[in-house]
Formats: C-alpha cells, structure tokens, sequence
C-alpha cells in the first residue's frame, strides 16, 4: 500500500522490547472525564481536544477555531517539542495522528510505542512499549495512532494485537491476538470507537491475506463482529461482473476470456485476496453506517487472479451494530497496478439545488476524488484529477510502459481535510512516473501454463513532484493547487474556521495556507524529515497545532499558557 509494489515486499522481523509501562516518568495527574458517545459525537462542535483520528467520526480534520488566523499567523511559533530519545530507527518517518484529551496528548511512535505527555508542557507522563513478535511488514515500521474510548486507549499492533491501556497510568487493560503474522496480517491503522465500538482494520495485501474489519468489545476485548473485505463464494464470491470498464468508462486492459478459462485455477484465490484496510473508517451515527476504504487484491504467482476482485480498492459501508455490508462502490475492478484505496473516507454535505446530499468522499492513488451518496452508494462525481494522468492503466511492454501517477503517486495514505466554510477538501498528491515493464523470464506452472510477469520501474526523481489541491466538492474542480518540485506529498491536512489550511511535508516543514486562495501565509520547519498529519486544538483557551515527525511531537501556538 505505501507505495510499493507487492511483489518488492519483504518480511521484517521485530525485535521488540517486553511490554511494559516506565514507570520512572510516570507522574500523578488529575483524572480526566469518560470518553462517552456523547463526547465523541459532539466533537464536530467542541473546541476541546482531538478525540479521534480524523477529529471527529466524519474524519473532516476541521475544527471551529479562529485565534490562529490570516491577522496572527505570523506570530505562531513552538511552544515545545517532545523527542522521546529513540537512538535508532528502522523508519525514517512517523505517520501517527496525536489524540488530545483532557489534558493528555497521546500519539504513536516506532514500533507501536504509545506515549502521553502534558498537552500543555510537554512532560512525558507515561509509555507504554508492546513486545512485538515477527511481523509481515511491506513499506516501513509504521502505525497511525490510538483511539480513546471511556477510560482507555486503544492500539492495534503491527503483530495483529488490539490492546486497551490505561488513559492515566499506561497500563494493559487486555490484550487480545485479532490476526496471525505468520499468515501475513500486520495492522498500521489507528483504530475508530464509535457506537460501544473499537474497530479495526487489516493490513498485509501484499502477503496474501484475506482483508477484514473486526469490531471489538471496549471493556473485555471480545470480539463482537467480522466483515470480510473479500467475499467468500458462499457470500457471492469476488468475480463480480467482470467488468471490462472503471464505473466512470476507462478502459481496462483485460483479457476477460482468458480470466474466465483460468477462473478454476483461482477457485480458492479469494482465500488469500487481500483488500487491506490501511485507514481509519469514517462513521455516520444517524444512519449508522462504517465507511471503509480497501487496498489492492494479492497477487498468486505473481499475477492478480481472475475476475473484478470484490470487494478490493472499494468504498463499502457497513451497518455499525452487525458489520453487514449494505452497499459496495469498486473504484477500479481487478486493479493490478498497486492503486490501493489508501487514504481515509471524508463525509459532508454536497449542495443539490435547495438540499444537500450526505456523501462521502474519497482520494485515490489514481489522482481522483470519488464522492458518492452515503446512503446508497451511488457515484454524484468524480473530481477532476489533482496529479497529471498519463496512460493512468497501462499495459507492460519489454521497454516499458511509461504511466503515472505511478505506484507511490495519487493520494497514499495521508488525510485529507474538508472545511465546511469553503466548501474544499485539500488533498496531498504525489506525481511519480513510472514504467511498466514486462519481464522477459517467464516461469511454467504445475500444468505446463506459462506466468509472464511485469513489475513497475522507477524513472528518475527529477520527475518527481508534490501537489497539495483544493477541489470544490460541489462541482469537481481543482480551485487552486501547490507544487512542489522533486518532493513527495506525504503528511496530511488541517483546516480551520479561521479560513486557514495546514499541512506537513517530507523536507519538515509545516506549512499555512490561505484556504481559499492557496497563498502560502506561514512556514516553519518543525523536524527533519516526513511529517505526519497536523491536527489543531485549544487548551486553556488558546489555540493549538500539534505535530509528529521522527523526532516526536510538536506544539505550535500564539503565545504560552
């Protein structure tokens, strides 16, 4: 999913230190309010805290604050920065979310560290550091937060654990074995809690796993339901209509006879067919419904095996009480070019004349945004692409087929924002050219059957460039976008009331825009590096801006408490 193809990806093994709380930097603190589902809803409206991955169920990353505006953004500069002391790392980048509440500023670190410290100074209060075991891993000792429900936090591990801390003190609460490593699974998303509910999300497509959400009991850790993202044939299988088209009419390269003669090979395909879920599901609590973004199917042999690969590189919404699915919108049928659907699902209000419709949208890796009607699934539009589009499905050729916005471009895996007061959805894209070359080895099957294989090639970095878009959500259009020459977009965003956007970016910087125009208004190296996604905050009624690198955490802000 992070960019690389499948077939490149390698088996790392985890040394991970024993479990356990350090317990010489924990400090008493006064403990904070419950996590209710009353908290958790009103979120969208509060000015306290960051509850939940994407701010709120709606994963808008938007908030109602306005200290920090066109007028004082000059004067924003650190407050503090926070480096837990890590000596050596595997990973060069961080991509947790922080969670901010009462008090308490929570975010991960290598290898599922989770750490709390005082929003206010910056003082540790406590980690706590699973012992993690081998591990199937493709693109990086990477996680993407916590989620906080009641008294509690809760982690899903890169060895296929869910575990429930202690919010004060750091300490297990449960720990519960959700998936094998052995069999490929890992998990990188932050977990949501919604409805009495913490739900997770399977990682490893690139290993052969059969893609699951799993929604787990707060106070025991029981497991309560399980959707499978790749359909069993008693479900209806995953062959789908085997569609020779996107939704939207592009063509597809597919030879659907051969897929048809070779369907009985691939009978039991499905059982290993992928469809990871890397990021957080958006939640709908008046009709009760998970929005769930997919990865790519797996390949076996090295090829993607027959037919549309349900319910792969899909949005699907699941019923929140059951984990029924209740409809299923594929962006790309059998997608063999690593286009994941990475990034995490947006919900607002689309304008339809004099009423809205509720929608939810989502970034590809293909370079469009896809928003759809949430009750039923049905496409309103799809935007125009936000990274240039070159031969976007290609065929493999022996010199090479050049394509973009290759593998490790469209939107990956860092968040959008959506703000309500202009209407835009800013989105991080990458444009990576690349060739898609046909091997000139070929390797016979059991029954005399001859694999071709083709595998992506990097063309040089020089090409290579970072978009950061604002696309009109009512009509499509990309109004205004950033370039950046030579540098991927990896991070995510945060947008503000006060008509300000913020975004990080891989040579550390932590970047203010203008919402509605794009105009750069503010810039501050904050880390050296990858960024992960900014989010915004108020404590003691001051505006906040909080974010992670591989140095840690830092807090921006106006002026100190």
């Amino acid at each position: 999913m992070d960019a690389r193809p499948a077939l490149l990806a390698t088996l790392l093994l985890l040394a991970g230190s024993a479990g356990c709380v350090d317990k010489d930097t924990h400090h008493e603190s006064s403990p904070g309010q419950p996590v209710t589902e009353a908290r958790l809803r009103a979120a969208p409206a509060t000015q306290e805290g960051w509850l939940s991955y994407g701010g709120d169920w709606s994963n808008r990353r938007y908030v109602p604050l306005t200290e920090i505006n066109r007028q004082t953004v000059a004067g924003l500069r650190k407050l503090w920065q926070y480096d837990p002391g890590i000596l050596f790392r595997r990973s060069t980048r961080n991509e947790s979310t922080p969670i901010v509440v009462d008090g308490l500023l929570i975010y991960t670190d290598l290898k599922n560290l989770v750490i709390a410290v005082d929003v206010r100074t910056g003082t540790e209060r406590w980690r706590y550091q699973p012992d993690l075991g081998a591990t199937a891993l493709c693109c990086g000792v990477v996680n993407r937060g916590v989620a906080v429900y009641g008294d509690r936090v809760y982690l899903a591990t890169l060895d296929g654990r869910v575990i429930a801390l202690d919010r004060q003190t750091g300490k297990v609460a449960w720990d519960v074995r959700a998936a094998v490593p052995a069999e490929g699974y890992s998990f990188t998303m932050a977990p949501l809690a919604a409805d009495g509910k913490i739900v997770v999300g399977a990682s490893g497509g690139e290993f052969g796993i059969r893609g699951f959400v799993d929604a787990y009991d707060p106070a025991t850790g029981t497991r309560l339901w399980r959707f499978w993202t790749i359909p069993s044939p008693q479900e209806g299988g995953w062959y789908g209509h085997w569609s020779r088209t996107t939704p939207d009419g592009e063509v597809l390269p597919r030879d659907i006879a051969q897929e048809k003669r070779d369907s009985a090979r691939f009978a039991d395909a499905w059982r290993k067919g992928g469809a990871s879920v890397y990021s957080t599901p958006a939640y709908d609590p008046d009709l009760r419904v998970l929005y769930v973004a997919t990865g790519n199917p797996s390949p076996v042999d090295g090829d993607i095996p027959p037919g549309d690969n349900l319910y792969s590189t899909s949005l699907v919404a699941l019923d929140i009480t059951t984990g029924a699915l209740k409809w299923y919108y594929q962006m790309l049928p059998h997608n063999v070019w690593d286009f994941d659907a990475a990034s995490p699902p947006v919900l607002f209000d689309l304008p339809a004349g004099d009423s809205t419709i509720p929608a939810v949208g989502h970034a590809g890796k293909t370079g469009w945004v896809y928003l759809l009607d949430r009750r039923t699934g049905r496409q309103v539009r799809r935007s125009d692409a936000f990274v240039p589009l070159e031969n976007i499905f290609p065929t493999p050729s022996p010199q090479g087929t050049r394509s973009s916005p290759g593998t490790r471009g469209g939107a990956n895996w860092p968040p959008p924002a959506y703000s309500p007061r202009t209407g835009l959805m800013y989105v991080l894209g990458s444009y990576v050219p690349m060739l898609y070359v046909l091997d000139s080895t070929a390797k016979a099957g059991k029954n005399g059957e001859v694999f071709k294989y083709a595998h992506f090639s990097k063309l040089p970095d020089s090409l290579y460039f970072g978009t950061f878009s604002a696309i009109d959500v009512a009509t499509g259009k990309v109004r205004w976008q950033k370039r950046a020459p030579g540098n991927l977009m990896y991070g995510g965003a945060v947008a503000t009331e006060s008509g300000l956007v913020f975004y990080g970016d891989i040579q550390g910087y932590l970047n203010g825009l203008d919402a509605e125009t794009g105009e750069t208004v503010w810039r501050d190296r904050a880390a050296i590096g990858y960024l992960g996604p900014p989010i915004s905050f108020q404590v003691d009624g001051h505006q906040r801006i909080a974010i992670t690198s591989r140095r840690g955490v830092t807090v921006y802000g106006l002026q100190g408490p």
